[in-house]
């Protein structure tokens, strides 16, 4: 005998769920679909080669709630290339840090207010050495 309501069994003779106190069935419930996750759009608010920021700033955003993701951090030292020259790797390129879309204006404003050092695209090293 089953509980169709939380899916509890008990043995022949007991009619009752003693947690729901509804009538048992014979046949177990249904299990429950697993919920569909709710995807979000992601944007990029900083882009770095700098391993020093990427903490920082995602410890500035999930301190005021904003949800952020570093897209391309975990591959940095892919296939030990690890971080060459300017401290990007040639095969994933720089640190993404996301956060939902809808949140984009707000971290922006978060990482303004807090001076986060922005790198200068030109400082990095475009393979040319110098030449244009």
């Amino acid at each position: 005998m089953f509980c169709p309501r939380c899916g509890t069994e008990y043995r022949e003779g007991v009619t009752r769920c003693a947690d729901c106190d509804v009538e048992l069935t014979a046949d177990p419930p249904e299990p429950a679909a697993e919920p569909v996750p709710e995807w979000e759009e992601l944007t990029t608010v900083l882009a770095t080669s700098d391993a020093t920021l990427i903490p920082v700033v995602k410890s500035l955003l999930e301190a005021e709630g904003i949800p952020c993701f570093a897209r391309g951090e975990g591959l940095q030292e892919f296939m030990g290339l690890g971080r060459l020259g300017a401290g990007t790797n040639l095969v994933t390129g720089l640190v993404e840090i996301q956060v939902p879309k809808e949140r984009e204006a707000e971290a922006r404003a978060l990482l303004a207010a807090r001076d986060v050092p922005l790198p200068d695209e030109s400082s990095f090293d475009d393979g040319s050495g110098g030449r244009s």
